[in-house]
């Protein structure tokens, strides 16, 4: 795992080639990866591209996605306690959470379409949740099921022209008692007289 998020930011696009970016990886790096000690000649050697392949394909997404995401938010806020303390604000600070999708780069299904992600963002980057949106559905139809889960009591969420549904307002008022601020353009004509 941590050879594969080390060897994609530095241009692997493919499991093989995190494989053979791990294989010119120094020991130094192998061995703070977790790589263990195999060969007097190389001490700390790559895993193959089997290896690597069969460990990627065995994570759960979604479970990996929640650790990583709940390890930077407590970091997060952490830091921003830490700095409340020696700054406190003037008034208290009403969370902002931004709901918006995008197509991941180079990253493709079996079928060969872009992979589709719905995300709640902070305004500090911090993604609360993410949804991979069906090949056959949209964003629309993500909005509910990625922002149940969450705590949104009070803070302010926005989102596009896509999401600016009359149920998508009532679901954040009504049932996660929070904000909301809608973009309105060609969808919601009837709202756009003045």
């Amino acid at each position: 795992m941590a050879l594969a998020a080390c060897g994609v930011p530095a241009g692997a696009k493919s499991l093989t080639a995190i494989a053979e970016w791990a294989t010119d990886a120094p020991d130094q790096l192998l061995l703070q990866c977790g790589a263990t000690l195999r060969d007097p000649d190389r001490p700390y050697r790559a895993p193959s591209e089997a290896t690597v392949r069969r460990v990627l394909q065995r994570i759960d997404g979604d479970s990996l996605d929640a650790v990583i995401g709940g390890w930077l938010t407590a970091r997060a806020d952490a830091s921003r306690a830490a700095d409340q303390d020696t700054y406190p604000p003037s008034r208290p600070v009403r969370a902002a959470v931004t709901v918006d999708g995008k197509s991941l780069r180079d990253a493709l299904r079996a079928d060969g379409r872009c992979v589709h992600l719905i995300s709640a963002l902070r305004t500090d980057g911090i993604v609360l949740a993410q949804r991979e949106v069906d090949a056959k559905s949209n964003e629309i139809t993500e909005f509910r099921p990625l922002l149940d889960p969450l705590d949104l009591t009070g803070a302010v969420v926005t989102f596009d022209a896509l999401l600016t549904q009359t149920g998508h307002a009532k679901f954040l008022v009504e049932e996660k008692e929070a904000h909301y601020i809608a973009v309105l353009k060609g969808n919601h004509p009837t709202c756009m007289r003045w």
